[in-house]
């Protein structure tokens, strides 16, 4: 226990180490043509920022905090534009949206959704595993963690069904319990990418393109954009698994039973169960609307959290409780300011043009498509999704758009890699640990399939997505 404890704690110290060498390396370089004293300043704290949250010597919330105290401090940015990210609207959209999670685990109506579904689909295990993509999905655009909703309210379903068949990790895996397992974690992949609200980093995405191509990525038009590619992957999906894993059990009529039973458990919907479902309709429909209402995403999610606290299916004492949301906000706020110093000191612009020269002469489209597989596979270096957004997002896109590439296009499509990645290793999203610490898979066969499935809907996105973006005037 003792040599335990010492290693952890030496860990700890590099941890911290790291990205404090690497800031003071950076700090007393020169920095490189055509780039101000400032701007490298800049670079050095984000960059040992973004080191600290992949090394995690403290909690991400924390980092976030040393990297803008060190930015006022230093005298890289004022008071007023450190602090400046916590005021952004995108920072509470994605902070309402948890509150509205709240009421889908707190009442019971997630799981209430996916065991309805299983009672209706549940007599295969292809119909098992569309029945739980279609619960994940419908609960994504309130639902912004997937922590929360693939491991929350899917996984422990997930986990009943294959005690329920007998399949556990080992030999009776390959019963279904395999299949499952990695269709619900590659799953939330894709349900993330369809809708703005989808995945925490989504509307980093958009803030990040609003700063650097000057663009307004509205709640419908991204829900739009992912709509046709989103619905081949979510399809394709558990086929290419069932493919690949060739579960043994093919009918599974007790798994119907068992979502009868259970929902026969929970009784009829109550009164705080409706006025959710009521207000998470408006909510959508204020959201998809937003073009011809003027109400920006961040209003309509303010005006949803309203109802919730006056309809008691949220209290102030459970937001109090959701440690993820204001972690979030604070991660967020943080995030958003230092890429904001990053954008206002010109390193973008400077790294932006280091990019478009890597690829002078190119076609915008084969560079749009070597930015985005790059942008997709160094997401084995990340140990988080938002980390590697705020890392390489907005220089990328800029250097497509450089090249010519359709700047709305890019940035949502991007956007959507933005989720399609962290399904490559077991650490690179918030449901891996979940998943791969079942014992269904050693990590070799859990990244082949990991890899297959992520190529497959990212070839996906390439071939249908470019003509659809074309059909809804994208470019």
């Amino acid at each position: 226990m003792a040599n335990g404890e010492a290693r952890s704690r030496t860990q700890k110290i590099f941890s911290a180490l790291i990205p404090l060498v690497v800031l003071g390396i950076i700090w007393i370089a020169p920095p490189p043509a055509g780039l101000s004293l400032q701007a490298w300043k800049m670079f050095a704290i984000f960059a040992a920022t973004i080191l600290g949250i992949l090394l995690q010597p403290l909690p991400s919330g924390a980092v976030m905090i040393l990297g803008v105290v060190l930015t006022v401090f230093t005298g890289v940015l004022s008071e007023a534009k450190a602090l400046s990210g916590f005021a952004n609207g995108t920072v509470w959209l994605i902070f309402c949206a948890y509150i509205i999670s709240i009421g889908f685990v707190k009442t019971g109506l997630g799981r209430r959704i996916a065991y309805k579904l299983i009672s209706w689909l549940g007599g295969s295990s292809l119909g098992i595993a569309y029945a739980l993509g279609v619960s994940d999905l419908i609960m994504a655009p309130a639902m912004p963690s997937v922590t929360a909703r693939a491991g929350g309210v899917i996984f422990p379903i997930v986990r009943s069904i294959n005690t329920a068949m007998g399949s556990e990790p080992g030999p009776t895996g390959k019963k279904i319990g395999n299949f499952l397992i990695m269709t619900c974690f590659l799953y939330a992949t894709v349900t993330g990418a369809m809708f703005l609200t989808g995945m925490a980093a989504n509307p980093l995405c958009a803030e990040l393109a609003k700063k650097t191509l000057k663009l307004e990525i509205t709640w419908g038009g991204w829900a739009l954009a992912a709509l046709v590619p989103g619905l081949i992957c979510f399809v394709a999906t558990p086929l290419l698994l069932f493919w690949l894993i060739k579960p043994e059990m093919k009918r599974t009529a007790e798994v119907r039973e068992m979502g009868e039973k259970n929902l026969r458990e929970m009784g009829p919907m109550n009164g705080k169960e409706w006025a959710l479902t009521v207000i998470f309709i408006l909510a959508l429909a204020g959201w998809g609307t937003s073009f011809y209402t003027r109400l920006s995403a961040t209003t309509v999610a303010l005006g949803g959290v309203g109802l919730l606290f006056l309809s008691g299916v949220v209290s102030w004492k459970d937001v109090l409780r959701e440690h993820a949301a204001w972690d979030t906000l604070i991660w967020f706020g943080a995030i958003i300011s230092l890429a904001n110093g990053l954008s206002d000191l010109g390193f973008i612009k400077w790294l932006t043009a280091q990019l478009s020269g890597a690829f002078a002469g190119w076609p915008w489209l084969a560079t749009f498509v070597a930015l985005g597989l790059f942008y997709i596979y160094i997401h084995y270096a990340f140990a988080t999704a938002s980390g590697h957004t705020a890392a390489v997002y907005a220089p990328f896109i800029a250097a497509a758009v450089a090249a010519g590439a359709p700047p709305m296009m890019v940035a949502i499509c991007f956007g959507i890699f933005t989720n399609l990645m962290w399904g490559l290793t077991e650490y690179g999203g918030g449901p891996g640990p979940i998943y791969f610490s079942q014992g269904y898979y050693e990590r070799p066969a859990f990244y082949r399939l990991n890899l297959a499935v992520t190529t497959m809907n990212v070839a996906i996105m390439f071939i249908v997505g470019i003509p659809w973006w074309k059909f809804i005037n994208l470019y």
